[in-house]
């Protein structure tokens, strides 16, 4: 025996060693991608009813506001005729007194803060 089939021995026993030893590892891998990918698959699994929970409160969240929206704008309407209605009232009580009737200052206050709510909504909203 030569010293050169010593070597291919000794590389033919290391290409062994090597091949054997790739195979444990690429089994251990795939080992631990079963488990990987299990346990995103439990996660997900876990998860749909969050989302689908985050999704019907986000509905009714949007609907309560949606709502409430609607329900400003109606008082608003509402304290709109009512200072029309009172104007009406005042302006026949101006014809006889020059001085500022205490109702309609009240008006002017209740209008302002309608305008008030009013705009806050929409920037809440928006």
């Amino acid at each position: 025996m030569s010293i050169i089939d010593i070597f291919l021995l000794v590389l033919i026993i290391v290409a062994i060693v090597v091949g054997v030893y790739l195979i444990i590892t690429l089994r251990k891998t795939s080992a631990t991608l079963d488990i990987v990918r299990d346990e995103i698959t439990d996660l997900n699994t876990k998860l749909d009813p969050i989302l689908e929970n985050v999704n019907v409160i986000t509905t009714k969240a949007a609907n309560i506001s949606n709502e409430t929206e609607k329900r400003v704008l109606d008082i608003s309407q509402t304290i709109q005729n009512v200072r029309s209605t009172v104007s009406n009232f005042a302006y026949i009580g101006k014809k006889s007194s020059g001085n500022k009737n205490p109702v309609q200052e009240l008006l002017t206050n209740v209008s302002a803060l309608s305008k008030g709510i009013s705009a806050f909504w929409n920037k809440l909203n928006n």
